[in-house]
């Protein structure tokens, strides 16, 4: 048994056909018909029923399970081989959502830089959403994740590492910008510029429309974190942040939300269960965990 038996096998169970499958792998029918009965010997149960009348194959529930187990297997070995060659790059892909990283970076810089890990550091940045699926993929060794609430993913480890509430954020002239909180349910007039989708903050903020029995009337989206505070400083609407987002020189003032249990930004370093960290990953872990 090899791993170009599955991987013969897995086509089979596609195209449903030999000819096809050989074509597919540039070998002949025969190399096919012969990796399937290596199968069939080793596992010792039928995986494929052959129909010649009609010119078709069927696939056994023995080849069915088969197919499933083979591949996670392939998918592993992929991942496998992605991730020791990478390691032979002594580098290490750290993904970081704008609002984490602008406010998380520069506290662990300094650190990062005694430690000699700067130059082995390659960061990503997008959104917590397509991170998590980067960090699931294997295309990212750590990530600072935001989430409205605690993250949980049983392949992952998960360690939170801090939380922030979520605020309304006002021009410093706004007459809403005098009062210390507000309910959100009295923001029903207003007009909001929000965080596009791929932000953790729509669910917050979808949380809260439903909680006040409104529909708040957003006049703009966008993915762009400093274009939005720029939007609420020209009036354009009142904004919904994680107070993480909001620094002195916004020249922006940022109103509590008193709404009872309500949701908390949190932020967790995360990593899948089974990546065998080299050892600059493990001091990496270390710093991230110290902060």
């Amino acid at each position: 048994m090899n791993t170009r038996d599955f991987e013969y096998f897995l086509a089979l169970t596609q195209t449903r056909n030999f000819s096809q499958t050989a074509e597919q792998f540039a070998v002949s029918q025969p190399t096919i018909t012969t990796a399937i009965k290596r199968l069939e010997d080793s596992f010792q149960a039928q995986l494929i029923i052959r129909d010649r009348r009609h010119h078709d194959i069927g696939v056994t529930s023995a080849g069915k399970q088969l197919a499933a187990h083979a591949q996670v297997i392939l998918q592993q070995l992929t991942l496998a081989q992605q991730e020791i060659a990478w390691d032979q790059t002594n580098k290490i892909r750290f993904g970081l959502p704008p609002i984490i990283g602008n406010y998380f970076f520069p506290k662990i810089a300094p650190q990062l830089i005694a430690a000699g890990l700067m130059p082995q550091l390659q960061t990503v940045e997008a959104g917590s959403a397509a991170l998590l699926n980067q960090i699931k993929q294997g295309d990212l060794d750590f990530a600072l994740l935001g989430a409205s609430g605690p993250l949980q993913e049983p392949d992952l480890t998960i360690s939170q590492i801090g939380t922030a509430p979520f605020v309304i954020i006002t021009p410093e002239s706004d007459p809403l910008a005098q009062k210390d909180k507000v309910r959100f349910a009295e923001l029903a007039m207003q007009k909001f510029v929000t965080l596009s989708e791929a932000f953790v903050h729509t669910r917050a903020f979808t949380w809260f429309q439903q909680q006040s029995v409104f529909t708040p009337n957003v006049v703009y989206q966008t993915g762009d974190v400093q274009l939005l505070k720029q939007m609420v400083a020209q009036n354009v609407g009142i904004g919904f942040l994680t107070n993480l987002a909001i620094n002195p020189d916004d020249h922006l003032a940022a109103v509590k939300l008193t709404d009872p249990k309500q949701p908390v930004f949190t932020i967790s370093i995360v990593r899948r269960k089974d990546r065998v960290l080299t050892p600059a990953m493990q001091r990496f872990n270390q710093i991230l965990a110290a902060n």
